[in-house]
């Protein structure tokens, strides 16, 4: 069970059950007893031996598809260096999950924090310029993308959820918006826009305060 999922509601829980890999697996090994009572080939028992069939199915799939364990925050205390080797690590393990445009805008993401990141640093900006950054990377970020991966594979891609868009289709979204963000955010830094980068903080700190794609 996936970090604050007890939390969920009962609904969310089972439909994350039902979509679960090992459920799937499970389900497709059991068919088996019912095709195999048909044939003939086995009689009275075969209802045990469909439940023994989908367990050793379940285990496969549970084996044989882990769900990533990504970090949800990363220390605020590393070095700027440090804090994108521990981004880096975090992008490698989620890309695998994420679509080519998903992994673009990632990629886009990393490539603006890495450039602004030493200049608000060295310029010696206000606190809260450097705290929108940070807050992205440190908090926002990993523990969006740890929610994502932790959905089962088809439950993420078809059942809806927010707006009726399946978790694929709102991390695709925010992703995109994040990278636009932070594209301002470098364009402000550049200009020394003091306003614009408060306006680009306020709106990020508004937009993804709620990581949790079960959350309506």
């Amino acid at each position: 069970m996936s970090p604050g999922e007890g939390s969920k509601p009962l609904k969310f829980r089972v439909l994350l059950f039902l979509y679960s890999n090992a459920n799937i697996a499970g389900c497709l090994m059991g068919l088996i007893g019912p095709v195999l009572l048909f044939l003939g080939i086995i009689g009275p028992g075969w209802l045990w031996i469909t439940v023994g069939l989908y367990a050793i199915g379940w285990l496969v799939g549970w084996m044989s598809y882990p769900s990533p364990n990504l970090i949800r925050s990363i220390e605020d205390s590393m070095t700027i260096e440090r804090t994108l080797e521990s981004l880096d690590g975090l992008i490698k393990q989620a890309q695998p999950q994420l679509t080519t445009d998903m992994n673009t805008h990632l990629l886009n993401v990393r490539a603006s924090v890495s450039e602004v990141l030493p200049r608000l640093v060295e310029a010696g900006r206000g606190a809260a310029d450097l705290y929108t950054v940070r807050e992205t990377v440190l908090r926002y970020l990993p523990e969006t993308l740890a929610n994502f991966v932790a959905l089962p594979a088809m439950f993420r891609n078809t059942h809806p959820l927010k707006d009726g868009k399946t978790a694929r289709q709102l991390l695709a979204e925010q992703l995109a918006l994040l990278d636009n963000k932070m594209r301002e955010i470098v364009a402000n830094v550049a200009n020394a826009d003091a306003q614009a980068l408060l306006a680009n903080g306020q709106f990020l700190e508004m937009k993804f305060n709620q990581p949790d794609f079960l959350v309506k």
